[in-house]
Parts: structure tokens; sequence; C-alpha cells
């Protein structure tokens, strides 16, 4: 399976819409073969038992470590979840529900051998959590409002910038951002309606960006 997240050179100077429906294009590819046959926020089939992350725990793993298990399904409930990028040529998808208490997700920085996480986040009602990517400049987010999709980490840099440095995507379900014509930039779709809408976020000198979403 092959992966361009690095190689994209053919998209330099293109519109800004044709750039995230690109990136958007890539990502869905690059990961055709780890989400096939798993429906949208669904269970993902021969996963293990869905392990908990409560109160005080702060479970840490590299994409490595995930590519070694079966462990693709959990459960966040007050504690913290860390994933560091190292796993070079993996592509993972994961599944995360955020029950009773919440929690935090941190990626941390990108590598030189880096690979691709999909984290699908589930968030019950009345449960806040607090979102965060390390060693960054800046942080897209994006709601696609044919799908009913957001997507938190996809594109990174100048507005215009398709983001190659991004190795970890947050999917969620609805507008969890909450991003409209006031405080996003909005892309029209063929029939001339909003159809994308990106915001960007800047790091401050930490460089670190935090964003909670909370239904």
């Amino acid at each position: 399976m092959g992966r361009r997240t690095d190689r994209l050179h053919d998209l330099t100077g293109k519109p800004l819409h044709q750039e995230i429906r690109g990136g958007l294009f890539v990502l869905r590819h690059s990961l055709i073969e780890v989400a096939r046959d798993a429906s949208l926020f669904g269970s993902i089939p021969g996963s293990s038992e869905r392990q908990v992350v409560g109160p005080g725990d702060h479970l840490r793993n590299s994409l490595t470590d995930i590519a070694r298990t079966c462990q693709r399904d959990y459960v966040l409930r007050g504690g913290t979840m860390e994933f560091d990028s190292t796993g070079a040529l993996h592509a993972i998808w994961v599944r995360i529900t955020a029950a009773t208490g919440g929690g935090t997700l941190v990626f941390g920085p990108k590598t030189a051998s880096s690979g691709l996480l999909l984290l699908d986040l589930s968030v019950d009602d009345n449960v806040a959590v607090s979102i965060m990517f390390r060693d960054v400049g800046s942080l897209a987010a994006t709601y696609d409002v044919d799908t009913d999709i957001t997507l938190i980490g996809l594109l990174s840099g100048a507005p215009t910038e398709l983001d190659c440095n991004a190795w970890a995507v947050v999917r969620l379900r609805g507008n969890a951002c909450g991003l409209n014509a006031e405080n996003s930039r909005s892309i029209a779709g063929d029939n001339g309606l909003t159809s994308l809408y990106i915001r960007n976020y800047l790091a401050g000198d930490a460089k670190e960006i935090r964003i909670t979403i909370k239904k």
C-alpha cells in the first residue's frame, strides 16, 4: 500500500478547494485497507475487548506498539491517551469513545519514522475531550457539510498549503468544532452552495495546540 503524504508536488499552486479535497483523497486511499469493511464509528471487526482508560490512567503507545497488538478499540473515561508517531510504513485506524469523565488525547511530534493514524472519536452527551497536538506551528479543522464529518489535523501551515507533515487525523461525526461562515473559510461545492468549512489554529510559543470538544 503506497503512502504519498510527503510527496504531493502535483498539488502545489492549485486552488484551496482542490488542495483540501486532494488531501482528503490521499488520506482516504492511504487508509482504505485499514478501514475496509468497517463502518464509520462502528466496532472494529476482530478487535479485542474495549480497553478503558480511567481517572489517573496515562496510556502511551506508539504506532508500532499498536500495530503489534489487536487493541484498536478504547473507552476514554477520565484518563489520558498519548500517541507517539513512531511507526514508519504503518497506517493505523483506532476507535475511541469518550464516556463519563471525558479525558485528554495527546499527539506527539512527527518523527523521521512516523506512520499515519486515523482516530475515530465518538463523544457521549455532556462529556468534554481535550485534543492536544505537540510541536506544531498551526493546525486546521475542516467540516464537510455533505458528509457531516469533522476532521482535525489534516491541514497545517498557511491556509492554502496542504499539510504534508500531518501524521494523525481525528475524525468526528457532526460539526464538532462549531465551524461556520463567521469563524472559518467556506468553500463552495459544484452546486454553488457551501460544502466545506476550514479553520486554522495557530500555536503559541509552546508549539502546542489544544482543541476542546464538548457535547
